[in-house]
């Protein structure tokens, strides 16, 4: 055999390896159904197009659910800053029995400060 045709098998070899390892990546029913060369490159096409629709989905439902965390922590932070008193707040919003009780001790402290200092 020449030095070309050795070239020429040496290629011809590889090329039919690459063909089979990408055929066991691709799956088929049944698994071990035989393929054209030209087969292999369409459904590795299909497959390669198929495994890409997934990660795109699984990324927009990632961004998703981030959005929705975010959003749930920006109401309840909302939510709990309108549960806390400000404290130039009138007693209107509470019931009268805080808000009696609040004064007495607000006079108590006013009344125990100016007797320290007078």
């Amino acid at each position: 055999m020449t030095l070309m045709g050795l070239r020429e098998r040496w290629r011809q070899q590889n090329v039919n390896g690459a063909f089979a390892e990408l055929r066991r990546l691709i799956p088929t029913h049944p698994p071990d159904r035989k393929l054209s060369k030209n087969e292999i490159l369409r459904l590795a096409l299909k497959y390669i197009n198929f495994l890409d629709h997934i990660l795109t989905e699984q990324d927009l439902m990632g961004g998703l659910r981030r959005q929705a965390g975010r959003l749930e922590k920006e109401e309840e932070e909302k939510n709990t800053l309108q549960e806390v008193p400000s404290p130039n707040s009138s007693c209107e919003s509470s019931a009268e029995g805080d808000c009696d009780g609040l004064r007495g001790e607000q006079s108590q402290l006013q009344y125990l400060h100016f007797s320290r200092y007078s």
